[in-house]
Order: structure tokens, then C-alpha cells, then sequence
């Protein structure tokens, strides 16, 4: 039996930007909540959904007239009304999509449907927080996850039912809700973090030769499939535990050969006592920074502003500062940053080059030498 519906002109503009790629956190809100009128709006959105993907052409998102695109889609449906669909389809479809809008904050959605195959079980979602932003995650269980730019998290439909395992890449920053019947695994790409109930961090850039978890709060268990921990391994709060990945290239120069490129194995190094504030406030509009080398802090700039550092001396990279930041822009960090220190710096696009100050380090020098 066929039903008549209404779909408001804010409504249709947030499925069209959904469908476009130029979706935002106004749009997710506002899509949730029509998705859970109904479960005959949930059924419509599949059809609009797999219509876009093969009948209409591709356009940029600030090419596409919102009222247009909605009557082409119109057209294609012959009605605005919504057909019978299998119900396996709908249950299939229908809790992926509630999975990705209650989602919120910013970001990519990916749903991977294993095609040819609509078993619930082998599909999963995944959220990308892309480089020059930060994310937030609404997990099922009431988790909540903070992602770094440039990370992206990735778990099963089946999160908060049979298991809460997540795949991790970059950095996020957990608040995980009690459940004692399924502990929260995040998975690196050797060390797995196990929780019940907690709050901690963890870093695991690909690209980066260490894997770091910080706990603020409650407690953590360490694990790994590729290397060999002690068993029972936990962390106490204000504790942080650096994993040296394994077959990592060292640019070590040895006094006494001469030998570049030593292979270290593994190693899991222990920190007590660390202030956690100054690691997990990359989340939070006051960041801070601690005693942070120019170098790292150049890698964190770039994720944060999606640009690329060259600095014209490596010595540059060893001058440490320490400071807080609110909502500051590149250039105004990068004054800050030359304000202290013997550099200028130039940018130009996506580029920012770094270089030294000759005055400034003869003044330096002078100052060090009195």
C-alpha cells in the first residue's frame, strides 16, 4: 500500500547535499531527525539514495541547484510516493544509515556494502576526520571519540551488540561507557588498547615510528598480535606508554663506525607521572603546548591546517616552546613562533617554509655567550 509523505524544503536540501558530498553537521541533525520519523523515510532515502548514484550526473557540490536536483529525483521516482521494498533490504539499509547519522559532528561517512551479500554482519562504517579539521563520534554505546586530523576509525555494524572493536588510524581521544559484558578494543596496528570504562588517548600515525596511549582516567589493558608484551600490562592514570614500532630505520650517526640506518627492535617504554593536559588538548579549543620540538610541532601544524612544512635547516627543528593556543590561525601561530625564536618563514599556498634568521641567531649567540 502506497503512502503520501511531505518532505520540507530544509529537508530536501539536507538530502541533497548528502547525496552531493557537501554534507555538515546542520544537515546531520536535521536528516537524523527525519530519518526517525519513519521508517517510510528511511525507505525513501534508500531509493533517493541508489537513484543519485546511478542516474544522475556527477557535479561539484557548489554547481548543483538544491530544488532542481530534488525534481529530477522526483522524476525518477514517477511519484512521490514510496514502493514496497523486501524487508530484508529495509532492515539492511535502515540500521546503516541510523549507524552513520547519529554519528554527528564533521567529517566523511563510508558505508561498505558487501555486495552481492547483504548480511548486516559484514558491513561496517567507517569515519574519516580529514587533514585542516577534528571530528566528533557519537558511538552506539554511548561511547563518545574524539579524531585528530588526518585519523580514521573504522568498526562493524555490529558494534555495541556483539562486540566494541575499533579499527584506529591517526588519533583519538576516548570516553568509553561501562559495559563489563563487552570491553572496548581499539586497534592499532600492533598494540591494542582494552577498556571497560575510561578516558584515554591514543596515537597511531602510520607514518610515525611510535604508537602512544595516555590515560587520564580509570584504567587500561595493552596488548598486541605482532610482538611480544608482558602479560597483564596495564596503565595507571597519568601514565603513557611509547611503542617503538618494529624495523624502524634510526638516522643515527655512531661515533666510533660511522653507521647510518640502524634497525632497532620494538620496544614499550613506560611514563609515569605526565601531565596528560598538554597531549589531549588537541581536541579542545585552548591547546597547549609543552616543551614541543619544532619539528613535531611542524607535523601537528600540518595535519591541523592541511599544509606541508620545509624548513631550509634541520637545527630548526630542535628549538622547543611552550605556550597555549586558542583558536589561533597559522599565521598568527607562526608569528608567535618567531617571535622566540631565530627564524622567518614564508607561505605560499599549502607550503610553508621555514628558514633561519641570521640576525636574530647572532643575537641568540651573544645572549648565550654573556
Amino acid at each position: 500500500m502506497e503512502k503520501k509523505f511531505k518532505i520540507s524544503k530544509e529537508e530536501k536540501k539536507a538530502i541533497v547535499n548528502y547525496l552531493s558530498g557537501d554534507f555538515s553537521a546542520a544537515d546531520s541533525v536535521l536528516l537524523n531527525e527525519w530519518l526517525s520519523k519513519s521508517q517510510q523515510n528511511r525507505m525513501l532515502f534508500d531509493q533517493l539514495s541508489d537513484i543519485w548514484k546511478s542516474s544522475l550526473p556527477m557535479k561539484k557540490a557548489e554547481e548543483i541547484d538544491t530544488e532542481k536536483a530534488w525534481i529530477e529525483l522526483q522524476n525518477h521516482l514517477q511519484s512521490n510516493t514510496i514502493r514496497t521494498i523486501g524487508w530484508k533490504r529495509i532492515l539492511s539499509t535502515a540500521a546503516a544509515l541510523i549507524l552513520m547519522f547519529l554519528l554527528g559532528g564533521f567529517g566523511y561517512y563510508f558505508l561498505d556494502r558487501n555486495k552481492g551479500n547483504e548480511i548486516l554482519q559484514n558491513q561496517y562504517v567507517e569515519f574519516v576526520s580529514p587533514l585542516g579539521s577534528r571530528s566528533f563520534v557519537q558511538l552506539t554505546d554511548g561511547s563518545k571519540v574524539w579524531l585528530n586530523a588526518g585519523s580514521t576509525l573504522k568498526y562493524q555494524n555490529t558494534f555495541g551488540t556483539s562486540d566494541r572493536e575499533l579499527q584506529l588510524t591517526g588519533e583519538g581521544f576516548f570516553e568509553v561507557s561501562k559495559n563489563k559484558e563487552l570491553p572496548f578494543i581499539v586497534k592499532t596496528s600492533e598494540i591494542n588498547v582494552i577498556a571497560v570504562g575510561t578516558k584515554f588517548n591514543v596515537k597511531a600515525y602510520s607514518e610515525e615510528k611510535t604508537i602512544e596511549t595516555t590515560l587520564v582516567e580509570g584504567s587500561v589493558k595493552l596488548e598486541s598480535s605482532t610482538v611480544k608484551l608482558a602479560d597483564n600490562l596495564f596503565l595507571k592514570p597519568n601514565e603513557k606508554a611509547v611503542f617503538t614500532r618494529k624495523n624502524q630505520q634510526l638516522d643515527l650517526i655512531s661515533q666510533e663506525n660511522n653507521v647510518k640506518g640502524e634497525t632497532i627492535k620494538p620496544k614499550l617504554e613506560i611514563m609515569e607521572s605526565i601531565q596528560p593536559e598538554p597531549i589531549i588538548s588537541w581536541k579542545d579549543k585552548r591547546w597547549v603546548i609543552s616543551n614541543e620540538k619544532l619539528g613535531d610541532l611542524a607535523k601537528k601544524l600540518e595535519r591541523r591546517f592541511e599544509v606541508n612544512f620545509i624548513f631550509d635547516n634541520d637545527v630548526l627543528k630542535e628549538y622547543s616552546f611552550r605556550g597555549t593556543l586558542e583558536d589561533e590561525s597559522l599565521e598568527q601561530i607562526m608569528e608567535a613562533i618567531r617571535f622566540s625564536s631565530p627564524i622567518k618563514y614564508v607561505i605560499e599556498d599549502k607550503t610553508v617554509y621555514v628558514m633561519t634568521d641570521g640576525q636574530k641567531m647572532d643575537k641568540f649567540r651573544k645572549l648565550l655567550t654573556q
